[in-house]
């Protein structure tokens, strides 16, 4: 009995130790994942269907955030830009790919900052094909049709005008319209222009016989749309940091801007793959219209591309533009706004 008292002890330690080691292994594994997170964790407000918002669903669908040490969760986008703000400010959230729509909400506090240009324009100034409109100066005395007041489409239209010698606050009506219902409106005689984003404004075109009067998208380098006010190869949206993110923690940050460069460029070499994972994965709805092909055509037109000096430029240069047009305030100092609100790497 004592041998066989002696040998079951014997297994029982080495079992246990046995056990033991499993233990350590899964907890060794455990660290070993987490740590392939060393940058961290980010949350980014994206979810809202647009096909500009590619960037954040390609480095998180090719791994560029997890190669650059990024867990990354990407959630729905407030519509309401005060909501935004707040979630940057309580460190909700912490990067954003955006338009220079926000310029006034900085020049509020809101605690983001630039980080460079992600891609070409997509808003443009419609008017149906049969339209009297031929160009921006006979839309003096009309009604132009937005998203919304303060929306990039009005902010484009505004920049239009301002640079046709209109003032956008007298000589035209502003009326306001959800994305899917301002062709309609149009054709409906309730708006004589509208000046929206894409896929919309690009379906009036394509399906709805509408023209475009003026397109943010100047890649081509149009003077003719130069001295409409579309800078020539302007960024029209921009990647935005939590400035909380900048201050507290750099090389996250600094990791954050590589993943989406990253992300950029391959998006721009790979146009239908970047369309396939926007509609397969539902980060845009697929419809009658909205299918690989456009997509596609849409995601080349936007030249995908993070650009860091050359979007600091443009970003002076619309908020010129907006405060001449009075969105951001009477007495701002454009380089002061803009340099106190870019990231320096």
């Amino acid at each position: 009995m004592g041998k066989k008292r002696t040998k079951w002890m014997s297994f029982i330690v080495v079992a246990a130790a046995f056990t033991g080691f499993i233990g350590d292994t899964s907890v060794s594994k455990s660290h070993v994942q987490a740590s392939s997170y060393k940058n961290g964790s980010i949350t980014i407000p994206a979810k809202n269907g647009t096909i500009c918002g590619a960037p954040n669903y390609i480095a998180y669908e090719k791994g560029f955030f997890k190669k650059n040490g990024l867990k990354a969760d990407i959630v729905a986008k407030p519509a309401n830009i005060g909501d935004l703000e707040a979630g940057f400010t309580n460190g909700k959230y912490d990067v954003l790919n955006g338009d220079f729509q926000y310029l006034p909400a900085i020049q509020n506090g809101a605690q983001i900052l630039a980080a460079g240009g992600l891609h070409q324009g997509c808003i443009q100034v419609l008017v149906p094909k049969n339209s009297s409109i031929h160009s921006v100066k006979d839309l003096k005395g009309k009604s132009i049709g937005t998203p919304g007041q303060g929306s990039t489409g009005q902010y484009v239209a505004t920049i239009a005008l301002q640079h046709a010698k209109i003032d956008p606050k007298t000589g035209v009506t502003w009326k306001t319209y959800d994305f899917d219902l301002l062709a309609k409106a149009t054709e409906k005689g309730q708006v004589d222009a509208i000046s929206t984003v894409d896929p919309y404004a690009y379906q009036a075109v394509k399906e709805d016989h509408f023209r475009v009067i003026a397109d943010n998208n100047n890649s081509s380098n149009s003077d003719k749309m130069a001295k409409m006010g579309m800078k020539k190869s302007g960024s029209c949206c921009y990647l935005y940091l939590s400035e909380k993110v900048v201050k507290e923690d750099p090389k996250k940050a600094a990791a954050i801007v590589k993943s989406y460069k990253e992300a950029a460029q391959w998006i721009d070499k790979h146009p239908a793959a970047t369309a396939d994972i926007l509609l397969d994965k539902k980060y845009v709805a697929k419809t009658s219209f909205v299918d690989k092909k456009n997509v596609t055509a849409l995601i080349k037109s936007y030249h995908f591309s993070l650009k860091h000096g050359s979007g600091k430029a443009d970003l002076k240069y619309y908020a010129k533009e907006l405060k001449k047009a009075g969105f951001l305030k009477s007495n701002t100092n454009v380089n002061k706004l803009v340099t106190d609100a870019y990231y320096q790497k």
